[in-house]
């Protein structure tokens, strides 16, 4: 499945680079926040989270958020070196943030995170290195191929002043560069993890 607009636009938002449009910069956010959502499991989502049909509660942790230069320098290195290198230099970078399901100690590393000002809200994105289990290296399955997460949250701000919104999270995406200024996000068979109840706790 590929998701080429919102996901693929919404990536060179986050990394804050492209060829034919200034870099956005990015507003300033609390040094670290905590989030609350109800997870809706897909078909196909496998032991590790959990199991398709499920819901399950997460919590989505944000210690930092990435500058500006370093989205640029990372945008650099997957505009000029492909997803290998994008994929290296997440592999050596420290967790900014995580998504644990609530009540256990398996969690998700984000590598990248930024936060943009939209209509009414903002959007986050994070992206990182998708944990891979021995078995999925050890038999050299095609999900290999697959070896970023990202993560989307759209946010409003209701009446009584408190973020509240969706979002989604694709465990296992491929990430391609088309024609230099172009991004396709392609997930491995598997939808979205839709995230309900987004709340800013």
């Amino acid at each position: 499945m590929r998701l080429k607009f919102t996901v693929a636009a919404g990536l060179l938002v986050m990394l804050a680079f492209g060829l034919s449009m200034p870099a956005p910069a990015q507003e300033q956010q609390p040094k670290s926040e905590k989030f609350g959502a109800l997870a809706y499991m897909p078909h196909g989502a496998g032991r590790a989270m959990v199991g398709g049909g499920a819901r399950v509660n997460v919590d989505l942790y944000v210690r930092s958020y990435t500058s500006d230069e370093e989205a640029k320098s990372l945008a650099a290195a997957l505009l000029e070196g492909g997803a290998d290198a994008l994929l290296n230099r997440l592999e050596k970078a420290k967790a900014i943030g995580k998504i644990t399901i609530t009540g256990r100690v398996g969690f998700y590393d984000l590598k990248l995170i930024r936060s943009h000002r939209t209509e009414g809200g903002r959007r986050i994105y994070g992206v990182g290195d998708r944990p891979m289990g021995f078995l999925e290296m050890y038999t050299g399955s095609p999900s290999r191929d697959y070896p970023f997460g990202i993560l989307q949250l759209d946010l409003k701000t209701n009446s009584k002043g408190k973020e509240e919104g969706s979002g989604a999270l694709i465990y296992a995406a491929k990430i391609k560069v088309l024609d230099g200024n172009s991004i396709d996000v392609e997930t491995y068979g598997v939808d979205a993890i839709k995230l309900m109840g987004v709340r800013k706790l």
